[in-house]
């Protein structure tokens, strides 16, 4: 039996890594996939990836900085569908820097896309909630709202917003039987984290693999996880067998935050 049948699945950073393995699994698990990012040839990818699998998923250039834009999608994908069961609120970057270097841009950059794009995704979503009383919203922390990662203040401080703004906002939809977590990925095999691990090799003057190392090492698994066991866990929370969890966050980091 497929676990997501007939449910009406938003995805948004559905271009690569975790966002591209949920949509991908949750096609396959029988949803009704509706794929977003700025990214339209990793969408592409995405859709095909799906069909190899035999799920279906439609996809849609959105930016999440742009309100108009995102509230459109959901707006579009509720005409289509009558309703969305599940919101997965992916899309996010990373910039690496110390804080006397790092630039406002890069820094408004991480907010509008991390803070304000979560913000806008749910602003968005959350009237059709509401009104059907019913689903779950599912956003990206990371395991980086927890700790402290050196030349990553910015970043994580806009994690740590995001699981400051997921706890909150499932207090306010609980009245409505509404479910809202999030997941907090440790390091993860995607290219946004290779890109991470290249800058901070480069800024450091290390070779790549050294800094890759030094990363796996944190987890007591000491390996990087693949996006589809983030997405696995993704999936548990967008179906009843998560029924009685809503505030939470599943932490899926290798043991990280156990040191």
């Amino acid at each position: 039996m497929m676990r997501l049948e007939d449910k009406v699945a938003v995805v948004t950073g559905a271009a690569s890594g975790i966002g591209r393995a949920t949509a991908v699994l949750f096609a396959r698990e029988g949803a009704l996939v509706h794929a977003s990012d700025v990214d339209g040839p990793g969408l592409d990818e995405t859709r095909e990836l799906a069909g190899a699998g035999g799920g279906v998923v439609e996809t849609s250039i959105v930016d999440v900085t742009d309100f108009a834009g995102v509230k459109g999608h959901i707006d579009g994908v509720v005409s289509k569908r009558g309703r969305i069961d599940v919101l997965v609120v992916n899309a996010g970057v990373v910039r690496v820097g110390r804080v006397e270097d790092f630039s406002e841009e890069d820094y408004d950059l991480l907010i509008d896309v991390n803070l304000k794009g979560t913000f806008f995704t749910c602003k968005a979503a959350v009237p059709h909630f509401k009104r059907r009383r019913a689903g779950t919203i599912i956003t990206l922390a990371s395991v980086a709202a927890h700790i402290g990662q050196n030349n990553h203040a910015n970043y994580c401080s806009t994690k740590a917003g995001v699981l400051g703004f997921t706890r909150a906002l499932a207090l306010d939809l609980a009245p409505f039987d509404v479910r809202v977590n999030s997941v907090s990925p440790g390091a993860t095999d995607t290219p946004m984290l290779r890109s991470d691990v290249a800058k901070e090799a480069e800024q450091r003057g290390l070779p790549f693999e050294q800094v890759k190392r030094e990363f796996e090492e944190q987890g007591v698994l000491t390996r990087w996880a693949a996006p589809e066991e983030i997405a696995a866990g993704i999936l548990f929370l967008a179906t009843d067998d998560a029924s009685y969890m809503t505030g939470a966050d599943l932490r899926m980091d290798g043991g990280w935050t156990t040191r």
